[in-house]
């Protein structure tokens, strides 16, 4: 299992939750060339060691099996029906969760 595809299609499936103009076209980068790169920030998610991010990855574990979604698909691009099922039985923790792996890019991140 690949810990950065996985924080990749988590980061994609929570930017596809805000308004359709920031939402990631599947080539990490977002409309309106932003400089988003999903693929780069689940490395960096994937490499970092932080607590938190640990943390959020376990959760969506937790919450992908509980919708009882095959664990081997969890590192690719996430069909509507897995997010639906996500949703249903992730609710507000899973986008907590999610927000816990977008913050944590910007904590993870280094500088250049």
């Amino acid at each position: 299992m690949n810990h950065a595809r996985i924080a990749a299609e988590a980061l994609r499936f929570r930017l596809g939750t805000f308004a359709s103009g920031t939402a990631d076209q599947g080539n990490g980068a977002t409309p309106h060339d932003s400089g988003f790169d999903a693929t780069e920030a689940g490395e960096i998610l994937a490499a970092c060691g932080d607590p938190g991010v640990d943390s959020a990855l376990r959760l969506l574990g937790e919450t992908w099996q509980a919708a009882g979604l095959p664990v081997s698909t969890m590192d690719r691009p996430w069909s509507a029906g897995d997010a639906a099922r996500l949703r249903t039985v992730g609710g507000v923790r899973l986008l907590d969760t999610l927000d816990e792996l977008v913050t944590g890019v910007s904590r993870c991140r280094l500088p250049r």
